[in-house]
């Protein structure tokens, strides 16, 4: 069962979720809250994959995210007016980690997980939030990772604390999971996982 917005408020005033900063009026749909993009923001280094005479091979059974991310990934800087310019794909050839400003908690014992889902507006101009992980299990803290990929044909701008980028859809389990959330992301703050 997905939460209305009218559910999603009585999961925050009960405590079983926790939103921070607290949505404004506003940010709620009739089934969803929009999340604003934060200010950290990462993409894989071209000048380690851009070596002539060098290819890089990355063992899926062995490696563990937040080794690759330390290795291969690098903050974005940020225009001067604070902003972040967002080339299209067909320029870069690759996407950009982003991350939410807000924090989301879905409490053990709440029977609530979520999905982070593009917002219509945004997906229409050819912006996608996030690559097959939309998924946010139970037990759940932290910011949430977007992986974002400019399919259209414009430069974007996103204003940290301004541009609502993705929506959060919450959901009601049919029981309490057997065990706590085992995930390297649990508490994460940036979109390297830590």
């Amino acid at each position: 069962m997905i939460l209305s917005n009218q559910g999603i408020k009585r999961a925050l005033d009960a405590g079983d979720l926790i939103i921070d900063p607290l949505p404004e009026a506003d940010q709620y749909t009739t089934s969803a809250v929009d999340f604003f993009v934060g200010s950290d923001f990462r993409c894989w280094d071209e000048k380690i994959f851009k070596v002539s005479g060098a290819t890089v091979t990355l063992n899926l059974a062995e490696q563990k995210f937040q080794m690759t991310a330390a290795a291969y990934l690098r903050k974005m800087e940020l225009e001067k007016d604070g902003t972040f310019l967002f080339p299209p794909y067909a320029k870069t050839g690759t996407h950009v980690l982003g991350i939410t400003r807000e924090l989301v908690h879905l409490k053990m014992g709440s029977k609530l997980a979520a999905r982070v889902e593009g917002r219509s507006s945004l997906a229409r101009i050819g912006l996608v939030v996030h690559l097959t992980a939309p998924t946010i299990h139970a037990g759940f803290k932290g910011n949430i990772t977007l992986e974002i990929i400019n399919h259209s044909p414009f430069w974007l701008k996103l204003e940290p604390n301004k541009t609502r980028l993705c929506q959060i859809i919450f959901e009601q389990l049919e029981s309490d999971p057997s065990s706590e959330i085992k995930t390297d992301f649990q508490g994460q703050t940036s979109p390297s996982g830590r």
